[in-house]
């Protein structure tokens, strides 16, 4: 291994990279695919060089003989595979020291090369998840928003027919929100037809609508949420109408909904415990 530059760049065999095409966010690269790059290449030389890091404990047993993990620079690899190269120049990484920092690395490049379709970015955030990275923290590093990444992450939760067409470019990121919802509340079918509906619409030339999904009476009242102070002054007025005035249960909501004092409350339950001929402690 012979430095080649200020810029630590070494010439590197090829046999002593692990070429994991799993690992890379565009998924697997074809020969056929760099052919162009491949006559390049022998033609000028390496422009910029391949990144690398060092197999960890594990990659290494798995891997006999690699000593580093190729991090960047997959289509470039596979174009001196083409050109049957012995030796490629590359960037070694020492910093890299786990899968998390090796899997934002690949997707950072990608991402700045605007290489990846929104599925692959997905699938590639997929594989952070894994590694137990949160969304905010995926944000941070990868430099951009966090509402980016949910997206992304809606894409994944979506049915696979869905994440064709979204590979495919047929969805803007608002669209998949919609999409996403129209999942959840009408199913797949839903779903189905709403992304039909804005693939007509692009394909006749029309500017894309957002599609809100509108929640039926049923889904609502099966949701689980925490209610908001309008939603406890509804539900205490329907009790008030329906089971008369002034209840425990329309106390509760307004303790709740913080339109009456603690002590109040306790005095409210003290009273309905003595109708009950019960016994009402405070705490």
């Amino acid at each position: 291994m012979t430095a080649s530059s200020t810029m630590k760049v070494f010439d590197l065999l090829m046999t002593d990279i692990f070429f994991d095409q799993s690992f890379n966010c565009r998924g697997p690269i074809l020969p056929i695919d760099v052919i162009d790059l491949a006559r390049s290449i022998q033609e000028r030389g390496l422009i910029q060089p391949v990144a690398v890091a060092p197999l960890q404990d594990q990659k290494l047993l798995d891997n006999p003989g690699k000593k580093y993990l190729l991090i960047a620079g997959y289509r470039r690899f596979t174009a001196f595979k083409i050109n049957k190269a012995t030796v490629i120049q590359a960037i070694i990484r020492e910093d890299m020291t786990n899968e998390a920092d090796a899997r934002f690395f690949n997707l950072s490049e990608n991402l700045q090369r605007k290489e990846l379709n929104i599925l692959q970015e997905a699938l590639a955030l997929s594989k952070l998840e894994a590694l137990g990275i949160s969304e905010t923290i995926a944000a941070e590093r990868l430099n951009m928003s966090r509402g980016w990444v949910q997206v992304r992450y809606m894409v994944l939760r979506l049915p696979v027919e869905v994440q064709e067409e979204i590979a495919a470019g047929w969805l803007s990121q608002i669209q998949i929100r919609d999409a996403y919802s129209h999942f959840k509340v009408r199913g797949k079918q839903g779903c189905f037809e709403i992304v039909k509906q804005f693939k007509d619409d692009k394909l006749k030339g029309r500017k894309g609508t957002r599609q809100k999904v509108k929640k039926s009476k049923e889904k609502t009242l099966q949701e689980k949420k925490k209610r908001s102070r309008d939603e406890m002054f509804k539900m205490q007025k329907h009790i008030f109408a329906n089971l008369g005035g002034n209840s425990v249960i329309t106390r509760t909501l307004a303790w709740c909904a913080g339109e009456i004092t603690t002590m109040d409350y306790h005095l409210s339950l003290r009273d309905y415990a003595k109708g009950q001929d019960q016994n009402y402690r405070m705490p």
